[in-house]
């Protein structure tokens, strides 16, 4: 593969068939045992490049993607952006040993641009956010209860952490929206995305 290929493109090739839906019994009852949803949807290729460009993603920046899925946006943020660190954190076995193995095929290729990249299998209202100056869930299916937690929490991390979701968040102390992009989702085109900062912290470090 050369180095100028599209990340889109590569993707493609990488995954094949692989996919998230249809989860055993017992990863069903694990994500939901913890309040989230186990529902499966991804932004498509194109709008997650488009997201890269809106948010002028580079050096400085640790990006988080929570509910990582297969791994497909962390890696195309990871060949696309010269950020400090792309971090996926899934708690689903089997979507996590997806995308260890996609990693692991990527890695010798030289395509990678993040300095590191990695995903973790854990519940991201327990693991360790404290580098994240961008986190991004694709939180469409999240209850509303569920959005208030993520966001209590979140708010402990540093003023400027910048929030995408692809839900809107009640009213809170902690956060702003900035914009609301409209991207291409799984589920629907033209998907509203929005983006939130942190304007006030809680001060109490998840490091």
């Amino acid at each position: 593969m050369s180095r100028r290929e599209d990340p889109r493109e590569v993707l493609r090739r990488l995954y094949g068939d692989e996919h998230g839906y249809g989860l055993r019994p017992d990863e069903d009852a694990e994500v939901m045992a913890t309040g989230s949803s186990s529902t499966y949807g991804e932004i498509m290729p194109t709008a997650a490049a488009r997201l890269v460009e809106l948010l002028r993603l580079g050096p400085g920046d640790a990006f988080f993607d929570l509910g990582s899925g297969i791994g497909k946006v962390v890696l195309q943020v990871a060949m696309s952006a010269a950020v400090d660190q792309c971090v996926g954190i899934e708690l689903v076995p089997s979507r996590h040993r997806i995308a260890r193995r996609m990693l692991a095929r990527l890695r010798p290729t030289g395509l990678l641009r993040a300095s590191t990249v990695s995903f973790r299998r854990a519940d991201f209202m327990r693991a360790r956010l404290g580098p994240a100056t961008v986190v991004y869930t694709c939180s469409t299916a999240f209850s509303t209860p569920f959005m208030n937690e993520l966001a209590a929490r979140l708010a402990r991390l540093r003023p400027g952490l910048r929030w995408v979701s692809t839900q809107d968040l009640d009213d809170n102390d902690w956060f702003r929206l900035e914009t609301i992009h409209r991207l291409d989702m799984s589920w629907r085109r033209r998907s509203k995305v929005h983006v939130y900062r942190l304007v006030r912290s809680r001060h109490r470090s998840l490091h």
